[in-house]
């Protein structure tokens, strides 16, 4: 959030109100992984989000995520990068749980593919 409050934390997992929607957009409110650094979510008014959709997928743009008592989910889940958007601080609603550590390499890797960009490609 802005102003130096920090409302919610890159790899949390929060309810957020994805609607009104346009086309083939994700829709409803849904469980959705804060993808945004720390800085910006404690500085700017919107976050960078992906959402939880039910189900698995193997598409190389997809993170399947099993349920755990730390990120509360209530069945198998899977990140659809492809998906991600710029949201409001007000479309986020009730914190879900925390993501685990072991899936972020997968993220990177689903996020570089998303966006053309080379997994080996990272700024010093």
């Amino acid at each position: 959030m802005p102003n130096g409050n920090l409302t919610y934390k890159r790899g949390e997992i929060w309810w957020v109100d994805l609607k009104p929607v346009i086309g083939h957009e994700t829709d409803k409110e849904r469980p959705c992984l804060i993808l945004q650094n720390d800085i910006g979510n404690q500085n700017v008014t919107t976050t960078i989000v992906a959402p939880l959709l039910p189900g698995t997928k193997t598409y190389p743009f997809v993170v399947n995520i099993k349920p755990t008592s730390q990120n509360r989910l209530n069945g198998n889940r899977h990140i659809n990068l492809s998906q991600m958007r710029a949201v409001d601080a007000q479309r986020i609603k009730n914190k879900q749980g925390t993501l685990e550590e072991i899936y972020w390499e997968e993220i990177e890797k689903a996020v570089c593919i998303e966006l053309g960009f080379s997994v080996a490609f990272k700024s010093s």
